[in-house]
């Protein structure tokens, strides 16, 4: 097995903005001392017993991070300053850049949290092309539909978990998007790339590009993701062409080390880049991957910064792990059951439900917009799918539909 090791190492990082309690036990368990800066508000519980020293602040804008980063580590220097929150990549890319310490260039998470700068750096790289452009009014949408015609895809160019993604199928609904688009941060038009849609997640070490898995993924209304399986039941050719694209994408963006969780679409002209992240992917696709291939990616990123080898080979004998979302209809709940039955149907490793009774539930617009999950394994990809889908269906959430008001 091949090994690999950082080429400078820490014994200590700050932390920004991390929520998920694996992401500390990962850096605890890498031997590493942590520091912690965020927000005062939503603090996460595990502060208390997982920081060495923490650092809250009522005003969490860029400017007050950098600031409070550079105080920390005048008192108490740090390694490096890490985050796997898309929130706050960017500002902990200016931390380690300010501060001169060894990390990711601010420009990678630029070209990843803007999606057109991303176009822009993909165009002139090797990556396939897909056509896309900034716009900001009726006229900005029209002439990219006369260029590319409908439908064509319209997003937030600094948006998250498929916010204000639509499908514009015809002129109709365009004076509806320039109204969205007004007084935003930007917006971008982009082809529509027909296709099954996955995502490759990958750990990067000096600039060297390592495959850990393909997820297959399904999408509801609105482009919601509503479930993953880990490893994408593809045959090894594609698998190879996918890797490829992914890995000249980030090249292109300049990725040297860490997560990265790009999606890509399987089109007629070949594998072809949705968006990267420099982060490891959300909706529990880590845990997705550490049970069905091994790689535990939140351990990776602290093994890596700590100096310890890291053997990225992939397990050949792989089991696979599906997650499957919950996604009721709008209203207001009226009932939660079943989750015991769910928890201990087989497979299951995880089952969970987000809303009680009372909660009013919207239309499925976001990842926000679920209401629960539940993760499963299995021998195979069809087998791990087949025992999510069945125990996301033991999760029986009643919604009743609001009366619609007549002004």
């Amino acid at each position: 097995m091949a090994l690999t090791v950082r080429s400078r190492t820490v014994t200590r990082v700050l932390l920004v903005g991390v929520r998920h309690p694996g992401v500390v036990r990962a850096a605890r368990k890498a031997g590493l001392r942590v520091q912690y800066l965020g927000p005062r508000e939503g603090a996460p519980d595990w502060l208390a017993d997982g920081a060495d020293s923490v650092c809250l602040l009522d005003d969490p804008s860029s400017e007050s991070l950098l600031a409070a980063a550079c105080r920390i580590h005048a008192e108490q220097p740090f390694g490096v300053a890490v985050s796997l929150n898309d929130l706050y990549v960017q500002i902990t890319a200016e931390i380690n850049d300010a501060l001169g310490l060894h990390a990711n260039s601010p420009d990678v998470p630029r070209a990843t949290n803007d999606k057109a700068r991303m176009r822009d750096t993909l165009r002139d790289s090797t990556v396939g092309t897909v056509i896309a452009a900034r716009v900001s009014t009726i006229d900005d949408l029209k002439a990219f539909a006369s260029e590319v015609g409908y439908p064509f895809i319209v997003k937030p160019a600094d948006g998250m978990g498929s916010r204000g993604v639509t499908l514009m199928s015809s002129e109709e609904g365009l004076d509806d998007v320039v109204a969205r688009i007004r007084g935003t941060a930007g917006w971008v038009a982009e082809e529509y790339l027909s296709g099954p849609e996955f995502s490759v997640e990958t750990f990067s070490t000096e600039g060297v590009h390592h495959l850990l898995a393909v997820t297959g993924k399904f999408k509801g209304p609105n482009f919601v993701e509503i479930g993953h399986v880990v490893p994408a039941p593809l045959p090894s050719e594609t698998v190879q062409a996918l890797t490829a694209e992914v890995t000249a994408c980030l090249d292109a963006i300049g990725l040297l080390e860490g997560p990265a969780h790009t999606e890509v679409v399987l089109t007629d002209r070949g594998p072809r880049i949705v968006e990267t992240h420099c982060r490891p992917g959300g909706d529990g696709i880590a845990e997705l991957v550490r049970l069905a291939v091994g790689p535990d990616i939140h351990q990776l990123v602290f093994d890596w910064l700590a100096g310890r080898p890291l053997g990225l080979d992939v397990a050949t004998e792989t089991r696979a792990a599906a997650t499957w979302f919950l996604t009721p209809e709008a209203g207001t709940v009226t009932s939660v059951d079943g989750l015991p039955e769910a928890r201990s149907a087989a497979g299951v490793t995880e089952a969970y439900v987000t809303v009680s009774p009372g909660d009013s539930v919207g239309e499925l617009r976001s990842s926000d917009d679920r209401l629960g999950a539940v993760i499963a394994t299995g021998d195979t990809a069809e087998q791990a799918l087949q025992r999510a889908r069945g125990a996301a269906a033991l999760l029986e959430v009643t919604v009743k539909s609001d009366p619609v008001v007549v002004m």
